[in-house]
């Protein structure tokens, strides 16, 4: 039986290629950002609501001022002049609380952004796509990274880190809530040229994560001194 027709099987090489791994880098103290998280979002929500009402209330009397100024048979010079004065008082008070309520919301609504952050990785096939996640429920999307773009690969507790560190023309970035590793994860660098600017992303994770990258870049990406996190482990005890 001849062969040349039979269908090539090069797609099951790809089918067995693809990779998907998913992680997350949540802060340690992940509870108390959630209660502090929700007291900043009832007292945002109160300084907006706060806000509005005084500007319900004070709108339809400022309003008012206004029309006694309009000039009539049955009002005086003085009265015209007494109701501006009360129409322009009014106006800064209102103007005053409304500025204080819109900069009391946009703070705590900024200071939100900060608290109960975590971090999602994830690796599709060489493509590493990073996400920020607030309050668990809500994600914005940072960063793509292909296998192409990496420059180097390593921990950071090695002194290869600490030279890219000091290196001027190179931006660090963090991908982690948190100072110190949970357990199980270490910090892992990946230094990334992207149209000439050198970021190096700080990401915490697994070596799970290094391991299927590392299928996708070319040797010598991981840097020289790397030690598995195991082998670490071991010495450390």
């Amino acid at each position: 039986a001849s062969f040349a027709n039979a269908p090539s099987l090069d797609f099951l090489e790809d089918i067995f290629m693809d990779v998907l791994y998913e992680e997350s880098a949540v802060s340690k103290n992940a509870a108390k950002a959630e209660k502090k998280y929700k007291v900043i979002n009832v007292f945002s929500w109160i300084s907006l609501i706060l806000g509005l009402i005084f500007v319900m209330i004070l709108l339809p009397n400022l309003i008012a001022s206004f029309s006694k100024a309009q000039p009539t048979e049955d009002i005086s010079a003085e009265d015209i002049a007494k109701a501006i004065a009360s129409a322009r008082g009014m106006a800064f008070m209102s103007g005053m609380q409304v500025v204080f309520f819109g900069l009391l919301w946009f703070f705590l609504y900024s200071l939100k952004k900060r608290v109960n952050i975590s971090y999602d990785y994830t690796f599709v096939s060489g493509e590493l796509r990073i996400a920020k996640v607030f309050n668990i429920n809500k994600r914005k999307f940072l960063c793509r990274i292909q296998p192409e773009e990496i420059l180097q690969l390593g921990d950071v507790e090695n002194e290869s880190y600490d030279r890219l560190r000091s290196d001027p023309s190179t931006k660090q970035v963090l991908f982690t809530p948190n100072a110190e590793p949970a357990e199980g994860k270490f910090f892992l660098y990946i230094l990334v040229g992207e149209s000439g600017v050198k970021k190096l992303y700080i990401l915490e994770c697994r070596e799970e994560l290094l391991v299927n990258i590392l299928r996708f870049v070319k040797r010598g990406i991981l840097e020289s001194d790397y030690v598995s996190q195991e082998k670490k482990q071991q010495q450390s005890k």
